[in-house]
């Protein structure tokens, strides 16, 4: 069973959150990156929210609130920016909603900040695994990776005009990358390392026979 927190987020915020997420896409069709995108990053979230509560990692009540709202507009921007640092406007898009529903400014800022840098892979300063920027940095990443990751790259590179020839190259290295920070952020969680590396190998092994 969800921890309390969580399942307190979901209820007051998953279905408004899903249905505001789906209405920005709606014109903007981008399979791989849209409300359903933001519901399984929501998901990876919760999950590692759940062992982060279970180990008394996390205390703050008011964190799954936080990464449900940031999982939910991380990726909004590209709705208007198909680019990589769409997280600007991501995060105009998200303080629009933070606005109408009463969040505080230290709430805003920190929601805000995980929203803008999600898609920074060079990891800035994320190196503490209970930080709201962290989950859904990771959340995001655990969504790039298995059968559905290699879809979503080839999309998502394809949209911001990677050549086919170019492709395995940049998605081995980011895949790696991705995969080397949920391993530094969440050791602890040995099981979820181990199958995220399967997953991420599920996404490395089809570019690599790319490459041949």
């Amino acid at each position: 069973m969800a921890h309390h927190y969580i399942t307190e987020a979901e209820k007051s915020y998953r279905s408004l959150l899903y249905g505001e997420c789906r209405k920005l896409f709606a014109g903007n069709p981008i399979p791989s990156h849209d409300h359903r995108h933001h519901e399984r990053v929501w998901v990876n979230a919760s999950l590692l929210l759940e062992r982060l509560y279970s180990a008394g990692m996390a205390t703050d009540s008011r964190l799954a609130v936080k990464a449900i709202v940031a999982a939910f507009y991380h990726d909004t921007g590209l709705t208007v920016n198909h680019g990589a640092d769409h997280g600007r406007e991501s995060r105009a898009i998200c303080s629009l909603f933070l606005k109408k529903h009463g969040f505080t400014p230290e709430e805003s800022l920190e929601i805000l900040d995980a929203v803008e840098m999600h898609d920074n892979k060079e990891y800035p300063g994320l190196n503490d695994p209970s930080s709201l920027a962290s989950v859904i940095s990771v959340a995001d990443d655990m969504e790039a990776f298995g059968e559905e990751g290699i879809e979503r790259y080839t999309e998502i590179y394809s949209m911001r005009g990677i050549k086919p020839g170019e492709m395995p190259g940049l998605i081995i290295t980011n895949v790696s990358s991705r995969f080397n920070h949920l391993k530094s952020t969440y050791h602890m969680f040995p099981d979820l390392v181990e199958e995220m590396q399967v997953r991420a190998e599920i996404v490395t092994s089809h570019f690599i026979q790319q490459l041949k």
